[in-house]
């Protein structure tokens, strides 16, 4: 239940991420988390942060919506789709991203629990 009103910025995150060629910026609100993740052009999940995790598929389920740019997404059965500006997407996890063109991505995502 909602009992206060509360109000945070991403201009002062409660938690910064950075990883290779990606970012991401959290406010908590609650028991919820909000992230707000930008990644370069030339990112790609499975190259430039799977190794660090050990392995080359994501394994965090993902609610986002794309602010800018676009990413293509590939699911280990090679199901394959491109986000753009203005979608929202649910991405289970097993899944590799990367950044498509010359354009930075941007995009908010709800932490979901596994």
């Amino acid at each position: 239940m909602i009992d206060e009103l509360v109000v945070k910025s991403f201009e002062s995150p409660d938690e910064t991420m950075t990883l290779k060629n990606a970012k991401g910026e959290c406010v908590q609100l609650g028991e919820r988390k909000f992230w707000l993740a930008t990644a370069e052009p030339g990112w790609k999940f499975s190259r430039d942060n799977g190794p660090d995790m050990g392995t080359e598929w994501c394994p965090s389920p993902h609610r986002l919506y794309m602010l800018s740019g676009q990413m293509t997404v590939e699911m280990e059965d090679g199901t394959r789709k491109t986000i753009e500006k203005g979608d929202v997407a649910l991405l289970p996890p097993g899944h590799d991203a990367w950044v498509e063109g010359d354009e930075q991505v941007v995009w908010f995502e709800e932490e979901l629990d596994g």
